[in-house]
């Protein structure tokens, strides 16, 4: 009798063990996009998203070489391809602030990991 309620407490603590293990590991895991660049996806969430969307769609748009192509020369592409629009003149004020040179190797490294010739192509969302 009492090894019959020993082998049930024993079954009741290891079910609620892995009950519990289950749900704290489910707790860490991220998204199929997640990034571990949370500091340039911070970045890019806070100056770009609002046009651009997050940074899987935005770094789809161009490819690793052409991102950095855009962001080089102190980003005169990057300044470029958002010069005809009216609503970008702060947009461009930023782009040639001094936050923007230390924001922006963590935010083309976020944009390169997405980008449509890496390995971490959103596809349906």
């Amino acid at each position: 009798m009492i090894l019959k309620n020993s082998s049930k407490m024993l079954m009741f603590i290891l079910t609620i063990f892995f009950i519990f293990n289950t749900n704290v590991s489910a707790a860490k895991k991220r998204g199929v996009h997640a990034t571990i660049n949370l500091t340039g996806q911070e970045y890019y969430m806070n100056r770009c998203s609002s046009c651009h969307g997050e940074g899987n769609r935005g770094g789809n748009m161009a490819s690793i070489r052409e991102w950095k192509s855009i962001f080089s020369k102190d980003a005169e592409e990057l300044i470029y391809l958002h010069s005809d629009e009216d609503e970008t003149i702060d947009i461009i004020k930023y782009m040639k602030s001094s936050d923007f040179k230390k924001e922006s190797k963590l935010m083309l490294e976020l944009l390169q990991e997405f980008a449509y010739d890496s390995e971490n192509i959103p596809t349906c969302n």
